[in-house]
């Protein structure tokens, strides 16, 4: 896995994959409505800081269940 200074400023579907993420994942990370993502042309991506604030959002609301 890369480490976060390591990956792009953008994180493409294939980043994320590189990340550990099956491709089923990224595309639906990729997908949903809350994750703040830039189409160009076709293609989606996150910016790398965004992916993380999103992910740590995930992780406190589920630690707040236990």
């Amino acid at each position: 896995m890369n480490s976060r200074e390591t990956l792009p400023m953008m994180l493409s579907a294939n980043d994320i994959q590189a990340m550990g993420f099956t491709r089923t994942m990224a595309y639906s990370i990729l997908n949903r409505e809350d994750v703040p993502v830039v189409k160009i042309g076709s293609r989606k991506f996150i910016q790398r800081d965004k992916l993380f604030d999103w992910l740590d959002s995930k992780e406190d609301r589920e630690n707040d269940k236990v």
